[in-house]
């Protein structure tokens, strides 16, 4: 695309101003030192996203391209904390001291619209986004049917291996099966004298709610089931799929071949866990902590109970206007930017941007036809693996309740890891409150 053209502002002529040209035209300068008069203020966007620290570094240089080439709309970051952007949103929305771009997790997305925070994208947006952008990453910037963002950071799951590790034990490839994994796990597994884990064969992630659902679902995915149905009103937890996945994770910890006082988010950067469950922004953070070690990470599409059916969940992250900002235009005017011009070899500026700060790659076409990502993409299979599961991976599902239900659900799988309640029970007790969250 060609790039977006300066917006020019026309100046007001106002009753004031042709007298004081008259008066020039007369050789009287009464103008002299205010030749501010008649001209219009520059509009000022603010920014709100979760980029902050380094991140917020790797964005700052084409937020600050864009306010050098349109003095008139100008973009002001206003970073948070992940953990702090809800709440944020939130407090300025009752506070009336609204962001006009936000950085939205999908998740979100029914609470925000059914609170009328999100506004609608013209429709010049919403046919680029169709047009320009894989099935889940529309499905995943989409509430209700309708299309409210620029899709952004868009993450599927899969298998992450520690090569080294499983030649080491014999195994040349990693598992296709659930019981190949779950065989697997249990020969890579090793323990002291008291029979304290020293090496953990296969773990999940600990900390927080979506990076331990969201791991789960992508196995219930593989299983064919899904959490929520397609039109959001049903609870799926207690289908087949859905009882044999909280088995089949459970399994782990009750056999002793996984413990949750082993960190996984330590460990297998340590070589000390063999295999995991993550997003492909795990590979990014594991450049940087393994350095030379990390020629030993392989990836894989996840296991299946038969190993022929391939499954994955895909969450979201998107660019969405308030709905109560005072300057939309100019809000989607940056966005279309930001998501759709050519800057720099091919690449848009989210393209640019997520390269720069998370090594992943944008899912618009444009950016993955591009020379950068072409040739990262050639030398890169774990970057590949995550790619490919983009076309066949299930998007995360939003109902308006999505925090609440993601919270039932972590609490309830975590139960079964450490013993405290049964897979059954776990089951039985998350589709009744999944459900009733869905009902209201």
């Amino acid at each position: 695309m060609n790039k977006m053209a300066t917006r020019t502002i026309s100046l007001a002529v106002t009753s004031a101003l042709a007298v004081s040209l008259a008066a020039c035209s007369s050789g009287k300068n009464e103008t002299k030192g205010n030749d501010s008069v008649g001209k219009k203020e520059p509009v000022t966007l603010t920014l709100l996203s979760h980029y902050a620290g380094a991140q917020e570094e790797k964005l700052k240089p084409y937020v600050d391209m864009w306010n050098k080439d349109h003095p008139d709309i100008q973009v002001k970051l206003e970073p948070v904390d992940f953990g702090e952007l809800l709440k944020t949103i939130q407090a300025k929305q009752t506070a009336g001291q609204v962001a006009d771009i936000m950085h939205i997790y999908s998740l979100w997305g029914g609470q925000l619209t059914k609170n009328k925070v999100l506004a609608e994208p013209p429709g010049d947006v919403t046919d680029d986004i169709k047009k320009n952008y894989p099935d889940a990453s529309i499905k995943g910037a989409s509430i209700g049917g309708k299309i409210y963002g620029f899709p952004t950071e868009v993450n599927a799951y899969a298998l992450f291996y520690n090569k080294k590790m499983l030649k080491d034990a014999g195994f040349d490839n990693p598992p296709k099966t659930w019981d190949e994994m779950y065989n697997m796990a249990k020969a890579l597994t090793k323990k002291d004298g008291s029979g304290k884990i020293t090496q953990m064969g296969f773990g999940f992630s600990r900390g927080y709610a979506s990076i331990v659902d969201q791991p789960f679902m992508s196995l219930m995915a593989t299983a064919g089931g899904q959490l929520i149905s397609d039109d959001l009103t049903k609870a799926q937890l207690d289908s087949d799929a859905g009882k044999k996945t909280m088995d089949f994770a459970a399994k782990f910890y009750k056999d002793g071949i996984s413990d949750v006082s082993f960190s996984v988010a330590k460990t297998f950067p340590a070589e000390q866990t063999a295999m995991t469950i993550q997003a492909g922004w795990y590979a990014g953070s594991l450049q940087g902590t393994m350095k030379d070690a990390y020629k030993n990470i392989g990836t894989a599409p996840l296991p299946s109970p038969d190993g022929t059916k391939k499954g994955s969940v895909a969450y979201t992250w998107m660019w969405g206007v308030n709905n109560k900002s005072k300057h939309q235009k100019e809000a989607w005017e940056f966005l279309k930017w930001f998501n759709t011009v050519s800057v720099k070899d091919g690449l848009t500026p989210e393209g640019g941007f997520l390269l720069d700060a998370f090594n992943s790659l944008s899912t618009r076409k444009s950016d993955l036809d591009a020379k950068p990502i072409k040739d990262k993409l050639a030398g890169d299979t774990v970057l590949k693996t995550f790619v490919d599961a983009l076309n066949y991976a299930l998007p995360e599902p939003n109902p308006a309740a999505g925090t609440e239900i993601q919270d039932i659900l972590f609490k309830q799988i975590e139960s079964t890891w450490t013993g405290q309640t049964t897979p059954d029970a776990a089951v039985q007790a998350a589709q009744k409150d999944i459900q009733a969250k869905l009902a209201q």
